[in-house]
């Protein structure tokens, strides 16, 4: 009797196994995928698609980061700066809010499988992003969920658990949209074109435009500083294990790296700052700067009415960041 409980639960083992495996490989549409993550606020992820694999329009400078990126980078007058500088070139803003360097390889991978892309511009802030993307799960393929770095990964089992559901619910999204049967949550406006800029206004799903032109006082802009700083959380680990507590952001960079060469896509870091940063980001200085250039816009937004918030500049900030970025651009030689 004991012996066949151990081959029932041995058979059942086997199957639910199979099982799972067969739901991880099912098929889907995968711009259904990227429809499934949209901020309420800003979506942009279906665009992110759209841009890639449906606008003809080339890709010759692509801006990978966060909402710091999405709000700093007007990337139709960065064209135009350049324009003015005789080159011409198309650039694209493909942030997504919130951090994660997964988040930014599951971007860059997308990008640099399907289009050829000359530049990479990577951002940098003042600190490491040690923690995973809250939604890589969303738009990762099956492979990079499975295959992600383990240690230290805080969401990788939380991930993992996921990835079935994920995959049934996109093969039936799928079918049914085959059939035209589909009533999707989300469904993505009509093509907003090559540049996706949000820095002058930022348009809700609601269709109302709120404008990025809001400026504090300079004791506002102190009190979110002071703030901003109380909530850095320090190094968990010792100095002797910082490889560890950050080897998920420096892998998912060596991936991007590494896509990069074998595309022959050039890469370089922009930082992006908050307010009251220090004038240059450390990981640059003691990880990458033998590696890359760096291009440091921050003297040009050090005066407080730049700001919509501690870490995102407003639209006055954009348009100099931008200037900056795109005349570092020109005169340093990476898109002549």
């Amino acid at each position: 009797m004991r012996l066949t409980l151990r081959r029932f639960l041995l058979v059942f083992l086997l199957a639910a196994l199979l099982a799972t495996c067969a739901m991880v490989l099912l098929p889907h549409d995968k711009y259904l995928r990227y429809q499934s993550l949209n901020d309420h606020s800003a979506p942009n992820s279906y665009w992110i698609y759209e841009r890639i694999h449906d606008d003809p329009t080339p890709i010759d400078v692509a801006f990978i980061g966060t909402s710091r990126t999405g709000r700093s980078m007007n990337t139709k007058r960065l064209q135009e700066d350049l324009a003015a500088h005789g080159v011409d070139i198309h650039a694209v803003n493909f942030h997504v809010v919130k951090t994660g360097r997964d988040m930014h390889y599951v971007v860059a991978k997308e990008l640099l499988t399907h289009r050829k892309v000359k530049l990479l511009v990577l951002e940098i802030t003042e600190l490491e992003d040690r923690k995973p993307h809250p939604d890589f799960v969303l738009l990762a393929d099956t492979r990079d969920i499975v295959l992600a770095p383990l240690f230290i990964n805080t969401r990788y089992f939380a991930d993992l658990v996921r990835l079935p559901g994920r995959q049934v619910d996109l093969f039936l999204q799928t079918q049914l949209q085959s059939q035209g049967l589909r009533f999707a949550d989300f469904t993505p406006p009509p093509y907003e074109g090559a540049n996706l800029d949000r820095t002058d206004f930022l348009l809700t799903l609601d269709g109302v435009n709120h404008s990025l032109a809001t400026q504090h006082t300079f004791a506002e802009m102190e009190a979110m500083r002071v703030q901003q700083e109380r909530d850095i959380t320090a190094p968990v680990l010792p100095a002797s294990l910082e490889w560890l507590e950050y080897r998920l952001p420096r892998y998912y960079i060596d991936e991007i790296f590494d896509l990069a060469a074998r595309n022959g896509t050039k890469v370089v870091f922009v930082y992006l700052p908050r307010y009251g940063g220090p004038p240059s980001p450390a990981p640059y200085q003691r990880l990458y700067s033998r590696r890359t250039g760096l291009i440091n816009p921050w003297p040009a937004v050090q005066d407080y009415r730049l700001w919509w918030d501690d870490t995102h500049v407003n639209a006055a900030g954009s348009h100099l960041l931008t200037d900056a970025v795109a005349e570092s651009l020109w005169r340093e030689g990476y898109i002549r």
